[in-house]
């Protein structure tokens, strides 16, 4: 080899690993960026809902689906109602309705429980707690009377006789994380409609209009233990403002944020240095997002037409397979609200990108490997997966068959989709094999936005099964090595290193 080349080799292998090494950097900081952009969000939100007055846990029964598991714990039936639940008894005995945590709640400042409610004749109504997993759940078996004339209640929780299993006194509640449930008792057939449930505040806050950047009653350290600071500190009742640490990584803090939360459930929890305001953040209109949904379907239609049997334009064709996918998943529209424009957007894409496959193959690529080495070369990540896991995971977890077959399912479809569809036709442009790669695996961390250490998991593992497609185009190989590798990952790895799998909006709770 002669010393220009090998000298050129060198620096196109050192500038790889250099660009590699940015586009890392820059998902973890892509990551936290976006984090305190929702944290902010969120707290502004809270603020906003204390000034106004409103309830920060309030729960809507309007289907059986807006009750824990969709259903009644005892001998009742549930129906919807109008604008709520009907619950008929069948045989007189107490059933139980859960109500829906997404979170703790704060019961020790937030101690009232408001029951908009309508009885069809005399009964009781209890109430039972578990404040956690692994402590016993308490009861007050005859927390209020209920009537026919009676169509709101306000329960003080401090003032009910709880109890154990065992008859055993209990404290009145405090932070609930795990179970609280209303316990009515009606006589045989008789009804009970419910409609909302809310908790109120012994003594309302009154928060200020706005706080500066450099104010909190909790700043939370760097370096040393969290857990030793929320145990000391003394915090204001109810809402103590809590700043967290200076560059502090996306899952930090929204580790911070769920430990901080276990102590005081109200707590507004900002970002180092942001200012807080009582200005809700309203999300983009109905009508915009479907509208920005139908110029990108008429832009898909338009470029499908105009297809041509080469790739005349290979960046237009990245551009907009890649951007529906982006718009859901970066656009933070994947979530407990699903933006419905945003899914059609990213099926669309998908659409798109097949048609264009099914009328012109762009490159040459199969679905199935011809020798062993096309099979083994992709399961490099695997052992790179086995040993995070066991430098920084806990012990394995069953997953499900249902799930595993899906996964393969959704690997292959990601791969395809990164390999066959967007990197071939990055090949009709004039980029150098490397910069193609970059550019490919970048996209695929992209597509795990906000999920900081995922993002840069997935874009270590794409680069190389990038390589190797451009080597050995050989789809299903490289798509079983992705779903084993995540699988693992999943298994034996999320809640350690990995906050979770999860990406877009889902990624915060």
């Amino acid at each position: 080899m002669s010393t220009p080349h090998a000298i050129r080799r060198i620096a196109t292998a050192v500038g790889f690993l250099l660009a590699a090494a940015v586009l890392f950097w820059a998902m973890a900081a892509l990551s936290a960026w976006i984090t305190r952009g929702q944290l902010l969000r969120d707290a502004r939100h809270q603020w906003a809902t204390l000034r106004e007055g409103q309830p920060l846990w309030q729960w809507s029964l309007r289907y059986p689906s807006d009750l824990v598991a969709g259903r009644v714990f005892g001998q009742a039936d549930v129906a919807r109602d109008g604008s709520g639940l009907r619950f008929t008894s069948r045989d007189g005995s107490p059933f139980e309705l859960g109500l829906p945590l997404t979170g703790p709640v704060d019961l020790r400042h937030w101690p009232l429980l408001r029951l908009q409610l309508q009885s069809s004749t005399d009964g009781l109504l209890g109430l039972s707690y578990q404040a956690d997993e692994s402590s016993d759940a308490c009861v007050a078996t005859d927390a209020r009377r209920i009537s026919p004339g009676v169509t709101e209640l306000l329960i003080d929780l401090r003032a009910l006789n709880w109890h154990s299993a065992q008859g055993a006194g209990c404290q009145p509640p405090d932070v609930v994380t795990y179970m609280l449930r209303l316990r009515p008792q009606l006589p045989a057939h008789a009804t009970l409609h419910l409609a909302q449930a809310t908790l109120v505040a012994s003594q309302p806050p009154s928060p200020p209009a706005a706080i500066d950047a450099d104010a909190a009653d909790i700043r939370l350290p760097a370096t040393h233990s969290v857990a030793d600071t929320l145990a000391t500190v003394a915090a204001p009742p109810g809402t103590p403002l809590v700043r967290l640490p200076a560059d502090a990584s996306a899952e930090s803090m929204l580790s911070l944020r769920d430990r901080v939360r276990q102590h005081w459930p109200a707590a507004l929890i900002v970002p180092w240095g942001q200012p807080l305001s009582a200005i809700r953040t309203d999300a983009m209109p109905a009508w915009l997002d479907g509208a920005v949904c139908g110029i990108y379907l008429a832009c898909l239609l338009w470029l499908a037409w105009r297809q041509t049997r080469e790739v005349s334009h290979p960046w237009i064709e990245v551009a907009a397979i890649a951007a529906g996918p982006l718009w859901l998943i970066a656009g933070l529209r994947w979530g407990p609200h699903v933006s419905i424009p945003g899914v059609i957007a990213f099926i669309a894409a998908l659409v798109y990108a097949g048609q264009g496959e099914w009328r012109r193959r762009p490159v040459a690529w199969s679905w199935w490997g011809r020798s062993w080495a096309d099979w083994l070369w992709p399961l490099v990540p695997l052992p790179v997966a086995a040993a995070l896991t066991l430098a920084d995971g806990h012990r394995l977890v069953r997953l499900d068959t249902g799930h595993i077959l899906a996964y393969l399912a959704w690997a292959l479809l990601q791969q395809w989709a990164m390999l066959a569809v967007v990197m071939g036709r990055l090949q009709h442009t004039r980029l150098p094999q490397p910069v193609i790669v970059l550019i490919t695996a970048g996209l695929f961390g992209l597509l795990h936005t906000p999920n900081g250490s995922l993002m840069q998991l997935c874009l270590a593992a794409e680069l190389w099964w990038a390589w190797r497609f451009l080597r050995s185009p050989r789809l299903v190989p490289i798509a079983l090595a992705h779903a084993a590798s995540a699988l693992l990952v999943e298994s034996g790895l999320t809640g350690h290193l990995l906050r979770s799998l999860e990406v877009s909006a889902r990624f915060f709770q």
